[in-house]
């Protein structure tokens, strides 16, 4: 009796995930940097979209796909400061960072999922605060991360310090005395780090 219960609880549950599934093989696709998604239907159709973003809506925060590579620093450094939560989770297979924030204007809360595909790093809005099977999805259909889990937290852990130095140095030139002395300062990166000075 009790192994027909396990038996019928096993099929139960096998049941309910085949159910659950979503089959995207049917789905529209786009390119967004240098990955292929796959579109949900409800988000088809977009109202802007090119090599850096695919947006569903006027509204950013509807339904939008972006290639962060070009702006990682102050992107991730602004969603780090800006959203009152922000969440390690793996999603479909990916190492991620799902970022959630109250948006009084739509009185509703909106995410940024954060991950990365081949070497690149994306970020996916959208309303709510789950991760729906349909944002799996998009996300599974992407390239694996070439990134170890330790190795993706890091890219953003660094990139989190470079904001907080390039903010620290604007601050400053902001808060210094103004002069007609005609030089300048500067910050830039490159491959051996942070560099700041002044030129005239």
């Amino acid at each position: 009796m009790v192994k027909k219960l396990l038996i019928f609880i096993l099929l139960a549950f096998v049941l309910m995930n085949c159910t659950s599934a979503i089959d995207s093989s049917h789905w529209n696709t786009t390119t967004v940097g240098l990955e292929e998604f796959r579109i949900p239907p409800q988000y088809d159709n977009p109202y802007s979209s090119d090599f850096n973003m695919y947006e569903y809506d006027e509204d950013i925060d509807e339904f939008t796909v972006r290639y962060v590579n070009p702006r990682i620093m102050d992107l991730y450094g602004y969603f780090l400061e800006q959203y009152s939560i922000s969440k390690k989770v793996e999603v479909a297979g990916h190492d991620a960072v799902h970022f959630i924030k109250y948006d009084r204007h739509d009185e509703c809360n909106n995410s940024k999922l954060w991950f990365s595909a081949g070497e690149d790093f994306y970020y996916i809005a959208f309303r709510g605060d789950k991760i729906t099977p349909a944002i799996k999805e998009v996300v599974k259909s992407a390239s694996d991360s070439k990134y170890s889990h330790d190795e993706f937290y890091s890219i953003l852990n660094d990139e989190y310090k470079n904001y907080k130095i390039v903010n620290a140095i604007e601050s400053q030139r902001y808060d210094a005395p103004k002069s007609d002395s005609g030089h300048h300062s500067f910050v830039s990166f490159g491959s051996n780090g942070v560099n700041f000075g002044i030129m005239s």
